[in-house]
């Protein structure tokens, strides 16, 4: 499971810096960096809770949190961008689903 789990969280990575990089490069209209920005932050996050377990204080309360932020911020925009919100939709809630759940 720990795959699945680095694979979502570097899926939502790479979605995020291509988002960031085609905003800059094409500038299509009413595009804000803003979504790209906070998918990179998320998976950064992520990974650093896949690589770190939770050693951290407080670390598992606040990716728990984030992607929760995410997770609603994907819902709201789903009926906007429609497939592809919904794909991030399913990675952020995955990488939710991993966050909650206890590593033995």
């Amino acid at each position: 499971m720990k795959y699945v789990d680095q694979t979502c969280a570097w899926l939502i990575f790479v979605a995020g810096i291509a988002h960031i990089a085609t905003t800059e490069i094409l500038h299509p209209p009413r595009a804000v960096l803003d979504t790209g920005l906070l998918w990179a932050f998320v998976a950064m996050f992520n990974l650093l809770r896949i690589h770190n377990g939770y050693g951290m204080r407080r670390l598992r309360t606040f990716c728990i949190g984030a992607n929760i932020a995410v997770l609603t911020l994907e819902v709201v925009r789903w009926r906007m961008f429609g497939l592809y919100g919904a794909v991030m939709a399913v990675l952020v809630l995955c990488e939710t689903v991993f966050s909650i759940r206890q590593k033995h």
